[in-house]
């Protein structure tokens, strides 16, 4: 009887185990777009605090070889088309207002006060 209860908690740990790994493993693309969004959304703050405004082609460059991953995943994911994800980061951020425009000058964008 005694056998049969570690049988028995053994395999409802294993399950367990393997339902938590299914469920982390099916929001893996989720997570890691959020962390690469949030990598790069500081990576342009942080120059936006160095320095007065910024250009899309500055945010281009200073993005184009971003790639995060999760300590449990081998897989990675990185900027492929660098255009539109500086479009959906820059709006992004408008929208949380952390940026705005710069009066005057086309596509640049400076830290908002």
């Amino acid at each position: 009887m005694k056998y049969v209860l570690y049988m028995l908690s053994i395999t409802i740990i294993t399950m367990a185990l393997m339902y938590i790994g299914i469920i982390k493993e099916r929001n893996l693309p989720i997570e890691l777009f959020n962390k690469l969004y949030k990598k790069c959304a500081k990576k342009v703050l942080n120059y936006l605090e160095k320095n007065d405004s910024i250009t899309i082609p500055e945010i281009r460059n200073l993005i184009q070889n971003e790639t995060v991953s999760v300590i449990w995943s081998k897989k990675r994911l990185g900027i492929t088309d660098a255009n539109s994800f500086v479009r959906n980061l820059i709006d992004n951020l408008l929208k949380e207002e952390k940026i705005e425009r710069v009066k005057g000058k086309v596509n640049s964008y400076k830290l908002k006060k």
